[in-house]
């Protein structure tokens, strides 16, 4: 570090040299001769706790940045010394400053959905603002008769019908119970009260949505159509049929075209997710307009923070998604510096019951027993055959559920596969850093073999929290172990990521399409230290010490986004992706960490985000 401030210095003496007139030195020469040699630091960070989090935990004052990287690290004083006129000095005034949070799993490009119906900004067109139906939870549904709860939809389907005009879409809204953190829509949605024909009544020329949350919606036959026509398939052919067609909707037929629209949509989400301390978000894509939107961003500097993103749309949409993959080379870690591939997969491929845990009650032990295990992704399927293909033409697997040990089984028969088929050794495996997301359930005798394929599991406190309570009450106590344990992996060898998988700002009740047991970043964060929820502990075994649980949306989870060389952790050469917390994490009480807020984002050098109260 001394060397690098002394070779500064000497470029810094040479430059003055250069600058020296006869008998004078002109200082608006040097500044402009340091400007115009870009010798001068664009950034200054003074009076810091900065966490580098390199290997050995090194702790500095501060940091100076040129051109999006760090340039140098040192005390205040040596900082200090090479601010040039120009130089943007930054006084965090003691604060701790951590690199930025890399959020390895989280969807921008839906969550910004929650805002349809009370943010203007992010509805560019009035089709898009959803109008919210009011009272039809549980306990108003006692007083109703189902005429009753049809002549309340149909009276703001008419309206909203009559304010648009004929062919034009009406989106309306049966918001969830605000304490609802499973996502549970309104019966009326859920157990179907209202159906496709009283919704071709209600508006007989508009395309209509009638929404619960996003995986519960109930189209008319005039949407059901266009939405099938635009996709190329009918959509009960969709896994996840509403939260796939949202996607289109929304993107490839209401927006269609409008790639500037979408731009500024989604520029605005993901300054409001950077205002959380988020520097770098993964997810997949469908959409395409989702992909020109980026694309555009990307080009013209406008991107607020950076994306990884996974394709997904041959999983949705191709007829053959293993000859669609079989095809298409390996493009994972392409892109730029704010956007770019990190693999393909298919998140839901996973469902029904796929588990070898039992519940306590006979009778449900035998109910379960009648039913097939990992019916729809077994080896012989077409979600299997998918995977494996794109495994056999040297794609990296991304996003990819595993939420029960039964499909951690089948992963592992599809690296097994693929070796005994395609000859791939076990490093060459390792070295894809496979990527798979919401394992709630792993079983003891299967972190060993995580660690050996090296496959990297991705944690969500808000999947855990959601069900943890009920799978307990059911299954018993013994398997609390199998729930999200990620000091037994860490302490295997095993390689995870933590991330949200939430919409960070709270909405009104009555526009949000998904609730969470928390809004903001840090009750997130805080959970894998604490594993504290609703006043109880869950499997305080496993809980992370803070080093770690930092690590995992940080050095760790840049490696897992492909980019552990210019993310992760504020080393020299690094991109400058930073923020400032008014806490010092590292030493308040560990039931203080949810109560974290962040004051500053900062981005490749760029602020971001200031909070007022900076």
């Amino acid at each position: 570090m001394q060397k690098a401030i002394a070779s500064l210095k000497v470029l810094f003496t040479l430059c003055l040299l250069f600058a020296i007139v006869p008998g004078e030195v002109v200082a608006q020469e040097v500044s402009e001769l340091l400007e115009r040699l870009d010798a001068y630091p664009e950034l200054i960070v003074l009076n810091g706790k900065i966490a580098i989090m390199d290997d050995q935990l090194t702790q500095v004052q501060a940091m100076a940045i040129r051109k999006r990287r760090i340039l140098v690290l040192g005390t205040t004083e040596e900082i200090k010394e090479l601010a040039g006129p120009q130089t943007q000095i930054i006084d965090v005034k003691g604060r701790t400053v951590l690199p930025g949070i890399i959020d390895s799993h989280t969807h921008p490009h839906l969550w910004l959905y929650n805002h349809f119906g009370s943010d203007p900004d992010f509805t560019p067109d009035p089709q898009l603002k959803m109008i919210p139906i009011l009272g039809l939870h549980e306990d108003d549904l006692d007083q109703m008769t189902k005429s009753g709860i049809l002549e309340k939809i149909g009276g703001v389907i008419r309206r909203r019908a009559a304010e648009l005009g004929p062919d034009k879409w009406v989106i309306v809204n049966v918001p969830m119970n605000e304490k609802a953190i499973s996502g549970t829509a309104s019966p009326v949605i859920r157990q179907r009260m209202v159906n496709t024909d009283d919704l071709n009544r209600m508006a007989p020329n508009n395309p209509v949505v009638l929404s619960g949350s996003f995986g519960s919606s109930i189209y008319n036959t005039q949407a059901r159509r266009i939405i099938s026509e635009a996709i190329g398939k009918d959509i009960d052919t969709l896994d996840n049929v509403s939260l796939r067609t949202w996607y289109f909707l929304v993107y490839d037929i209401i927006l269609h075209n409008q790639t500037e629209a979408v731009a500024g949509m989604l520029k605005k989400e993901l300054e409001e997710t950077a205002s959380f301390g988020v520097t770098t978000v993964q997810t997949h894509i469908e959409p395409l307009e989702v992909l020109k939107a980026l694309n555009l961003l990307d080009r013209t500097g406008e991107m607020p923070i950076r994306w990884a993103w996974i394709h997904r749309t041959a999983y949705s949409l191709a007829k053959d998604p293993a000859e669609f993959y079989t095809l298409l080379g390996d493009f994972g870690g392409q892109g730029s510096e704010y956007f770019w591939n990190t693999g393909v997969g298919d998140e839901g491929w996973d469902g029904g019951p796929c588990s070898q845990a039992l519940p306590k009650d006979p009778a449900m032990r035998e109910q379960l027993a009648r039913l097939e295990q990992c019916a729809g992704h077994k080896p012989g399927t077409v979600k299997f055959n998918g995977h494996l293909a794109a495994l056999k033409a040297g794609l990296r697997l991304a996003d990819v559920h595993a939420t029960q040990d039964g499909t951690i089984d089948i992963i592992f028969q599809l690296f097994d596969q693929l070796m005994e088929e395609d000859g791939w050794t076990l490093e060459q495996i390792r070295e894809k850093r496979h990527f798979f997301d919401h394992p709630r359930l792993i079983r003891p005798d299967q972190i060993p073999k995580l660690a050996k394929y090296g496959l990297w599991m991705n944690m969500q406190a808000t999947g855990m929290v959601r069900g943890v309570a009920n799978f307990v009450e059911v299954y018993g106590e013994e398997y609390l172990k199998w729930f999200t344990p990620t000091k037994s992996m860490l302490e295997a060898g095993a390689r995870f990521t933590l991330a949200t998988d939430a919409h960070l700002a709270s909405v009104p009740t009555e526009s949000q399409l998904a609730a969470w047991p928390w809004y903001g970043f840090w009750p997130t964060f805080a959970f894998y230290i604490t594993r504290e929820w609703e006043g109880r502990v869950w499997g305080p075994e496993e809980k992370l010490d803070r080093i770690s649980g930092l690590r995992g949306w940080t050095t760790w989870a840049a490696e897992s986004v492909l980019r552990e060389k210019d993310l992760g952790s504020l080393e020299k050469g690094k991109l400058a992706d930073f923020i400032v917390i008014d806490r010092d994490y590292f030493t308040i009480p560990e039931l203080d960490i949810k109560k974290i807020k962040n004051l500053m984002t900062v981005v490749g050098g760029k602020v971001i985000y200031q909070s007022p109260e900076f």
